[in-house]
This record gives C-alpha cells, structure tokens and sequence, in this order.
C-alpha cells in the first residue's frame, strides 16, 4: 500500500534538522497551551482519538464486502479505509473529511457493532461529543472526569437556579461546584468546534492566499470604490439640483 498523504507528511517533518523541530516544537507547545489543558497534552498514544485505528470485525468485513445493510455509502468508504489499517486522522485527510464526520461515521460504526477490538472509553467518548451523540456532563462521565452523582448534584443545583429566576450553563456550574478543572471544559469544547474544519495535505486542493489577496484588493475593492462613487455622486447631484431649484424659486417669488 502507498503511503496516505499524512504519513509522508510526518515523515518529512521528522526528517527535518533538530533544530527546526525543536522550534517548531516549543512554538506548537506554546500555542496548545493556550487553550488545551495539561491531559490533553500529556495524552497517551492509545488515547488519542485522531490516531486511533479502527479494526473491523468479521460483521464489519462481511458489511464492506457484501453491503447487505445498504447503509450511506459514506460508511463503507469509511470501512474500507479501516480495513486498510488507516487511523482516523489519516482516514480524515485521505478522503477530505472534517474530523466531525469521521467522528460521526466512527459511533454509528462503534455502535454497529462493526469493529472487533475493545474500543478505550475515552476515544469513544471524544468521538461520542465530537458527532454530538454525547452533551457535556455524559461526555465526562464517559471519559471518567465526573460521576453520576456529580451530575445529578449539578442539575439539582441549576433547576434551583431556574426556579429562582436565573440561568447559568451547566460547563459553567460543574466548574464553580469544583467537580471539573474550566481548562478541560474548554479543551473539550474547543476541540468540538475546531473539528468541524477540513484540512487537506494535497497542494492542488489547497487555496493560493497572496492569489486570493490580490484579486480582492485589485477587482472586488475596485468594483466597491466605484459603486460607492456612483451613489454619492448622484447623491451629491440631486443635493445640487435641489439647490438649483430652490433658488430659482426663490427669485420668481421676489
């Protein structure tokens, strides 16, 4: 099999001279700190989601070969880079995908039973919350972050705010009652909403800024500057009109 166009991405960059990837390294840190919490970065291989790599069981081979369920064909698309032995960043970026519908072919296919190997509580979680199957407080009961007891703690806490007139968010209250750090919170959040963004390795599906940058400053601007022209120059004729008449009036009346 030919290596995906992530793999030879990384071996690239592994290939680079140490003290571009220390660089590269301390700049990346630096920024993932800013918004990821400590167990998102200190995160062990097995428990990354984006490169876990799916195994398919006898029913998921057996679903791939003879398409008996007639599920979308965007699932056995999926299958089929399972079988391959791909992990789902690679899945993602080989078949131009979000990591929001990977994530969603990822549980119906959990779910399906179609996978052989005992999929870790925290990837099925993160994938769980990232299709939106999971809300906040069971994505943490899943990961093992919170309770069942905490939870119902925090919802007795925020009917009671309600009733008194109030609101507050449940991240927000599970983060004032102690239960939770507000870093994983927003870990978790923020990678919700950065997973719906698709990212592509192919230079030919990759957008050319400075081409971009230059046909909206010469054409778009342009077009805008001289549409904004033509309406005030009729607005200032008709202001000059309207002079012009009112002083002719004026003389007729004297």
């Amino acid at each position: 099999m030919s290596k995906g166009l992530f793999i030879d991405y990384m071996e690239k960059m592994i290939s680079y001279p140490l003290w571009i990837k220390q660089t590269i390294f301390v700049n990346l840190s630096n920024d993932l700190k800013t918004y990821m919490s400590n167990e998102f970065l200190d995160v062990k291989e097995g428990e990354l989601f984006h490169i876990y790599k799916p195994v398919l069981s006898d029913k998921g081979q057996n679903e791939l070969l003879t398409k008996e369920s007639r599920y979308d064909e965007s699932i056995y698309s999926f299958l089929n880079s399972c079988s391959k032995g791909m992990s789902l960043i690679e899945i993602a970026i080989e078949n131009n995908l979000s990591l929001e519908e990977v994530s969603k072919a990822f549980t119906f296919c959990r779910t399906s039973h179609l996978f052989s190997k005992e999929v870790p509580d925290i990837v099925s979680a993160i994938a769980g919350f990232i299709a939106g199957k999971y809300r906040t407080g069971e994505y943490l009961i899943r990961a093992g972050k919170m309770t069942i007891e905490q939870l119902d703690e925090v919802l007795n806490k925020q009917q009671e705010i309600k009733n008194s007139g109030k609101h507050v968010f449940i991240a927000e209250l599970m983060v004032q009652m102690g239960f939770v750090k507000e870093i994983d919170v927003k870990s978790i959040i923020f990678m919700k909403e950065e997973s719906g963004k698709r990212f592509s390795l192919n230079p030919k599906e990759m957008p050319n800024i400075a081409l971009e940058r230059e046909n909206y400053d010469i054409r778009v601007e342009n077009t805008r500057l001289k549409e904004e022209n033509e309406i005030m120059r009729q607005k200032l004729d008709a202001v000059l009109t309207y002079i012009k008449d009112h002083k002719q009036t004026e003389v007729k009346e004297s």
